[in-house]
């Protein structure tokens, strides 16, 4: 995989590292540890030793379990992935047997499983008891659940959102391709990501399913989104970068955000609101912990899970995330200002709702006719460029 390739993977697979990154820069909040948590992860365990982790950077948990860590003797080895495919490199090329945790975007894992490429093992989830109390969506997830089999632990979750200031706007319109309205330009801020938005504009453009296009069907969603080109007053480079335009005023209206920035304006005496077009909506996204085949390490693995989706673990790491949490209980421990970012109402539901039935990411290689993410990549440069 090229290097532009990885940048562009990293921009929409890894976004909660740039949500956590952002948060502990920008927005100075300070990180949280559940405390008095400690024991072990199943009946009379015993924990203790290296715990090695490959993943999202803010996903171990390390602020969150600190107290849970030291307690346990368990000493964390974190490493940190660029893109979702990083870890099954990492896994192919002498990873085996050393990695024990790990942290994925559902559609990447959704295509490991499906391919019955080997890198995740199935849970036991009697050695997970915790995870009896996550939200319905979430226990029965069709990216995780194989033949009766479980691959991975829901950890956060969200949306991205249309962001914008009220006070230059009542609302959004129905559709992405309304955005070329010439009432709309020098107000626009995009995020630097081409699956998201590519995405967003082919779904508006009415292909059935956006995250498998033709090569007809991608060219007509980047035309689509060139109608909206002279309305673009910047391209964000993160979500950090892009809510800093907004917040400054150089732009008023954010496509494909992320309902913290509202929080994050908000500290900075700044009022933006969410919402999303009637008609095309937003897409979701969602991370979980996996363990991988031949984890040396497994208790601390199966502990350490457990321990993050305790009700207070969960809150707190969806806190610092600026996350929905997976947890029920921990949806009653958030702030009132958390507990209005995401609509609940999806990973309530059996399936999780629109959160189980979308796939945003492309397939890596071309299937046939459709075409794979090297061509949506080229496609974001054409249209930054033109």
């Amino acid at each position: 995989m090229n290097d532009l390739l990885k940048h562009v993977l990293d921009t929409r697979l890894n976004r909660p590292m740039h949500r956590r990154r952002f948060i502990q820069g920008a927005a100075g909040l300070a990180t949280l540890t559940v405390l008095g948590a400690g024991g072990s992860a199943f009946g009379e365990e015993k924990l203790g030793g290296p715990l090695n982790f490959f993943g999202y950077d803010g996903e171990q948990g390390a602020n969150v379990a600190k107290d849970f860590l030291e307690k346990n003797d368990i000493q964390l080895n974190a490493a940190f992935a660029g893109a979702a495919d990083e870890t099954l490199t990492r896994f192919k090329t002498g990873g085996r047997g050393s990695m024990d945790i790990m942290t994925m975007n559902k559609d990447f894992q959704r295509s490991v499983i499906d391919a019955k490429v080997e890198l995740f093992q199935p849970l036991d989830l009697a050695r997970i008891p915790n995870a009896a109390g996550l939200f319905a969506g979430f226990k029965d997830a069709n990216w995780l659940v194989r033949d009766g089999k479980t691959y991975g632990v829901p950890m956060i979750w969200g949306d991205e959102p249309c962001i914008w200031n009220p006070t230059k706007w009542q609302g959004v319109p129905d559709r992405y391709t309304d955005f070329a309205d010439p009432k709309y330009k020098g107000e626009i801020v995009l995020l630097d990501d081409p699956f998201g938005n590519i995405w967003l504009f082919a779904k508006s453009v009415g292909v059935k399913d956006p995250s498998r296009l033709t090569k007809a069907e991608l060219d007509k969603a980047v035309a689509a989104m060139m109608t909206i080109k002279p309305n673009v007053a910047a391209i964000g480079a993160s979500l950090g970068d892009m809510a800093d335009i907004m917040i400054r005023g150089d732009a008023s209206m954010g496509l494909g955000g992320w309902a913290y920035q509202t929080i994050i304006a908000k500290q900075k005496g700044v009022t933006l609101v969410v919402g999303s077009p009637a008609v095309d909506d937003r897409f979701f996204w969602s991370d979980a912990y996996a363990i991988a085949i031949d984890a040396p390490n497994l208790a601390n693995a199966y502990g350490l899970i457990n321990f993050i989706t305790s009700p207070e673990a969960n809150a707190t790491l969806a806190t610092e995330l600026g996350s929905g949490c997976t947890v029920e209980k921990a949806y009653d421990l958030l702030s009132d200002d958390m507990k209005k970012l995401y609509d609940y109402s999806h990973v309530r539901a059996p399936g999780a709702g629109i959160l189980g039935a979308q796939t945003v990411v492309p397939k890596q290689e071309p299937e046939g006719d459709i075409v794979g993410a090297q061509a949506w990549v080229e496609a974001w440069q054409a249209f930054k460029v033109a």
